[in-house]
């Protein structure tokens, strides 16, 4: 058997007009296609199983019914302290380098808020177990201040909250740590 005649078997074994279901190009097309669809879904689901961050926590709607109670009243109060606040951060944040935070808080007279219990929350949206939380020492009246160094790089939420006596103030920054300092 030559090639030709080779090639003309092939074609008339795998051909359209070939009544067998399964040496019909059509439908092993489809079923390459269904096959190809299972295997990457599966792929995602595995990935997706494997390496959750765990963002949800075990009582959101609660925690969320509870926000949706208190969020008016709480802008309401911070509003009505009338703070004017500024949170200081380096211009460029690098990963495992110390830098220092600052923030500092005045009040509607101008007079430095004093003897608050600042403290800085960083919250990594695509990891959960690196957030942390660090307190700011006052190192001036209004000022406090704290060196801070993120172990990823990447986007990070900072939530810094002030309180003195009753007196709660909260207030959020976005950050991006690079992996690698920028060299000019």
């Amino acid at each position: 058997m030559n090639i030709n005649q080779t090639l003309t078997h092939l074609r008339q074994k795998y051909s359209q007009s070939n009544p067998q279901a399964m040496r019909n190009p059509w439908v092993i097309g489809w079923l390459a296609v269904v096959v190809v669809f299972l295997a990457v879904n599966l792929m995602f689901f595995i990935v997706a199983w494997v390496s959750s961050p765990g963002l949800v926590v075990q009582d959101y709607y609660e925690q969320g019914r509870q926000y949706e109670k208190n969020a008016l009243k709480i802008m309401a109060a911070q509003n009505q302290l009338n703070w004017e606040t500024r949170l200081e951060i380096p211009q460029t944040i690098v990963r495992n380098s110390a830098d220092v935070y600052r923030f500092s808080a005045v009040d509607s007279r101008g007079l430095p808020i004093k003897g608050a219990r600042v403290n800085l929350f960083a919250y990594r949206p695509s990891d959960a177990a690196a957030d942390f939380a660090t307190s700011l020492r006052e190192i001036a009246p209004g000022l406090y201040q704290a060196d801070i160094g993120f172990t990823l790089p990447g986007v990070w939420d900072l939530q810094v909250k002030a309180q003195r006596d009753e007196d709660v103030y909260q207030m959020s920054h976005r950050v991006s740590v690079l992996k690698t300092a920028l060299t000019e």
